[in-house]
């Protein structure tokens, strides 16, 4: 897999630089739970490069589509993604003392370091992470799914079976006729 690489050298310069990028990867796959995840087009990225001083501030987004598989029905739907992102580059050589380090621990944003001699920042893992935190607990390949039948395992958005239903678990049948207050 090819990483992704911004290019930092111009923004680095100076406070108030700002540099504009775009980059399409190709990502075979990447791992969720025990299922590789596919990507159906490559990982196209939109960056822009802020120096604010102490850190450079990289704002972006995200767009590609995976082939996921629906929770309900099982089969294999096209899953589109755009992604807003943001991330805080910040200058390791800066940092001189162990509590600057806990201090930028603390914080909520993603923060990724470089160093001075630097010129590109290599934030492939970051992007994998925004993927994956991205693709639903539940995919679905559309709000309405039907599922499958339970007696038959007939795809229910397919064909309409004429499956009856089991009955309930004999031990449950008296909440059949539960009535709350």
């Amino acid at each position: 897999m090819k990483s992704v690489q911004l290019y930092i050298g111009e923004v680095k310069k100076g406070t108030g630089r700002t540099f504009f990028d775009l980059q399409e990867e190709v990502f075979p796959s990447v791992r969720l739970g025990r299922e590789d995840v596919l990507f159906t087009q490559p990982v196209q990225i939109e960056v822009h490069l802020v120096n604010c001083g102490s850190e450079i501030l990289v704002e972006g987004r995200l767009r590609t589509a995976l082939l996921l598989h629906c929770a309900r029905c099982l089969e294999p739907f096209l899953y589109p993604m755009d992604i807003p992102f943001r991330l805080e580059l910040r200058n390791a050589s800066r940092l001189t003392r162990p509590s600057d380090f806990e201090a930028e621990a603390e914080e909520t944003v993603e923060i990724r370091y470089f160093t001075e001699e630097e010129n590109y920042v290599d934030v492939t893992q970051e992007i994998q992470e925004i993927v994956l935190l991205n693709v639903p607990m539940k995919p679905l390949c559309r709000p309405d799914c039907k599922g499958l039948c339970p007696v038959c395992g007939g795809n229910r958005n397919e064909v309409q079976c004429h499956c009856e239903e089991q009955e309930i678990d004999p031990r449950l049948v008296v909440l059949r006729h539960w009535k709350p207050e």
